[in-house]
């Protein structure tokens, strides 16, 4: 399924990318990332207080269960995508992605039940799936047009107006709430801004994949893990603990937040816009940051978000949850650039959508065992407190583990 009045300016567009305009980006990546933030405002308006909404509706393991389908789908959807951006193009894998998105918020808020809520909430992980590989698969065409220079910043101001969001859902969540909404009002709202991303993927974005690569991709083996590279395979090994140790705890952090920290809904709101606003700010300054030196970069930002996650654990009341927050911002937008940059630039263009499915879907199948093992932990112990604790402390000691595999990746980029 591909729009033929592209075609032709597939090799226009290739061109282009080696021109880079405002902040690094080109007009073709300024019109994606517009596209990312109204996608964003259909998460970014519930997502933020859904750990709390659901904890009055179903029990902690099946909210365990909860995010571990949507974990899978995510999982299914990266796999899915990574492979099929490659051989059909990113346009229109970036439109039907959105789809799920909808269906899966619309459900949600007339239906909101067990068990349907798993299926809801793993439809719309699924679409979300399709928009994180295509905010770095675009990008990565760009990457490879410019013979791999700046990276991390390509991808990480392609990121920028979806953090704006991201800190500005909260705010428009809490003042909807405060004012009679209910969650269920905020997932039809969210609805519609799936909808107004699909107009926007099909208005604003041109096919940044070269037929020739396209054609390449479907001549090649459908997925080798040979084709990958070594590089590919040592970053995963590298990450994978600190992906399962994330997992476990990060999506019990509105309920860490109002529980141990006894912080009211609101308040966790805003201290959640406070960080992806502030992260906003500083993500070019990050991103050059980043480039400099992708490896180190990496290294620095799981440490960071180690130290985070500790801090998370110990800490209570709402001055020093607004610290933590603002403090946990540079080391996540550096790793957001560095990580997936150094996907990027280990694996052939042709395989760069796989690679990066296929990386997501390893670190996603990761999770859906993390989530539930986190459930398990916060049922047993009675706290998140504990939870987080162990995830910080074991994210440093896979630094060893990182530190070597990192070590042994050869980067083939320009500086």
């Amino acid at each position: 399924m591909r729009d033929d009045s592209f075609l032709s300016s597939t090799d226009a567009v290739a061109t282009q990318s080696a021109a880079t305009g405002f902040l690094g980006l080109s007009r073709n990546l300024w019109n994606l990332s517009i596209i990312l933030a109204i996608s964003q405002f259909s998460i970014a308006i519930w997502k933020w207080q859904f750990g709390i909404y659901i904890e009055t509706i179903i029990e902690p393991w099946q909210m365990g269960i909860t995010f571990s389908v949507g974990t899978f789908s995510a999982l299914v959807g990266s796999f899915v995508i990574g492979a099929l951006t490659d051989f059909v193009g990113r346009r229109w894998t970036l439109v039907i992605g959105f789809v799920p998105i909808f269906v899966g918020l619309l459900s949600l808020s007339f239906l909101p039940i067990w068990p349907l809520i798993p299926v809801q909430f793993g439809l719309i992980w699924y679409g979300l799936a399709s928009a994180r590989i295509m905010s770095r698969a675009i990008p990565a065409d760009e990457i490879e047009a410019s013979g791999g220079k700046s990276p991390a910043r390509k991808i990480m101001m392609v990121m920028m107006p979806v953090f704006f969001v991201d800190g500005f859902g909260p705010i428009i969540g809490s003042y909807l709430l405060s004012i009679g909404y209910v969650p269920a009002d905020l997932h039809r709202l969210a609805s519609l801004g799936s909808i107004a991303a699909i107009i926007a993927a099909i208005v604003l974005f041109k096919e940044s994949l070269g037929e020739e690569v396209i054609q390449k991709a479907r001549a090649g083996a459908k997925l080798s893990a040979r084709q990958l590279g070594s590089d590919f395979w040592k970053l995963a090994a590298g990450m994978i603990a600190f992906s399962f140790f994330w997992a476990m705890a990060i999506q019990y952090l509105g309920n860490l937040s109002v529980n141990d920290w006894n912080v009211d809904t609101v308040t966790y709101g805003l201290t959640w816009s406070a960080f992806s606003l502030f992260g906003a700010l500083i993500m070019y300054p990050a991103s050059i940051l980043a480039d400099r030196n992708l490896k180190v970069a990496l290294f620095a930002a799981v440490a960071g978000n180690g130290v985070i996650f500790i801090l998370f654990a110990i800490g209570t009341g709402v001055p020093m949850m607004y610290l933590v927050n603002l403090l946990w911002a540079p080391p996540f937008m550096v790793f957001v650039g560095a990580e997936r940059s150094i996907v990027v630039v280990t694996v052939p263009e042709e395989a760069k959508g796989r690679a990066l499915g296929t990386y997501q879907s390893l670190m996603s199948g990761i999770a859906i065992i993390a989530a539930m093992v986190g459930a398990v932990l916060w049922e047993l112990n009675g706290s998140l407190r504990f939870v987080w604790g162990l995830a910080g402390i074991a994210m440093l000691a896979n630094l060893v583990i990182l530190g070597l595999a990192l070590r042994s990746i050869k980067l083939k980029r320009e500086p």
